[in-house]
């Protein structure tokens, strides 16, 4: 089968596809959606209570029969914990692991429980500590990502990362189509996590209007800032993260910041019109709202195109030095 990796091997999946975890929009009946493509859809269980997480991974099974995973933020050791053991208990055997600190004991538990273990990292150094702790794969996510992101590009980090550990490596961070699917496999990687593309799908639950600014926003239409969680996070451009900004550089006291910050939050949660979005540089390659299958196919179809079209141009310069 064309671009049949280890990942699919490791996973019980079709396509070496991962769906990454979209907190409130990226409930079961994308993840559901994903998996019966032949990718792998990921819960988010960051923002919903244990109950939540214990009802979508039961509507997730009833609306598919595919493997599918649940994404755990492993920041705080309690949260983790408390997310891994929702995991266990309902047999779920994938987990991806973001924002992972490889010294929580969140791994060791998950690993004594033969759950298969996905660590998001942003850097060659956080690699090789999460391949000593024991996870068994690892997604390499460059700054392009929506979301929490490090400073490394994925173009460079990529195959960094795959020179440097013994593990199978997921390529995330600005890949929305067969071009960066592609592109990933020749960097070295077995297969990609995609955020953006799917957050704009038929099957996410995100408001119409984030949706369409997703399609709307343009290779710089997003921005790097600490303003929604504390930590640097790509989202996209909105006037009220510029004030923020503005405020920051020009010294604002640490009251104002904050002040500002929670109506950024209030406005998040409340999902107003104007509320800000968690989204990668990948949305100057997304211009329509598709099916998560549609994606999915078309790019195992481009994909191959592609392949054949570098091998033809191959065989022509071959031909032209003999």
């Amino acid at each position: 089968m064309p671009f049949h990796t280890a990942l699919c091997d490791l996973l019980g999946i079709k396509y070496p596809i991962i769906q990454g975890a979209i907190m409130h929009a990226g409930g079961p009946g994308l993840v559901a959606a994903v998996s019966d493509a032949g990718g792998l859809g990921v819960l988010s269980s960051a923002g919903i209570s244990t109950e939540q997480l214990v009802n979508d991974i039961a509507e997730t099974r009833r609306l598919s029969s595919k493997p599918f995973g649940v994404n755990i933020q492993a920041g705080a050791a309690e949260f983790a914990m408390s997310r891994a053991k929702v995991v266990i208990e309902q047999d779920v055997r994938v987990v991806t692991l973001g924002r992972v600190d490889p010294k929580l004991p969140v791994i060791n538990y998950l690993k004594s429980n033969d759950i298969k273990i996905m660590a998001v990292v942003g850097n060659v150094d956080r690699a090789k500590m999460c391949e000593e702790q024991g996870v068994d794969i690892i997604i390499a996510s460059g700054s392009e990502a929506g979301g929490h992101v490090g400073r490394v590009a994925t173009m460079p980090l990529i195959p960094t990362v795959v020179s440097a550990v013994k593990l199978p490596v997921v390529a995330a961070g600005g890949i929305a189509d067969a071009r960066g699917f592609v592109a990933a496999l020749a960097l070295g990687a077995c297969g990609v996590q995609m955020g953006t593309r799917f957050y704009a799908t038929k099957e996410a639950t995100a408001p119409d209007e984030e949706k369409a600014k997703i399609v709307a926003a343009t290779e710089d239409g997003t921005m790097v800032s600490a303003a929604l969680t504390g930590f640097p996070c790509r989202l996209i451009r909105e006037k009220i993260l510029d004030d923020w900004e503005q405020q920051k550089q020009a010294g604002a006291t640490r009251e104002v910041l904050k002040s500002l910050s929670a109506e950024i939050q209030k406005k998040y949660w409340q999902k107003s019109s104007d509320a800000v979005v968690s989204a990668g540089q990948a949305c100057g390659i997304i211009n329509s709202t598709l099916g998560a299958g549609e994606i999915i196919e078309k790019i195992m179809t481009e994909s191959t195109q592609i392949c054949r079209k570098l091998y033809y141009l191959s065989d022509q310069v071959t031909a032209r030095q003999q």
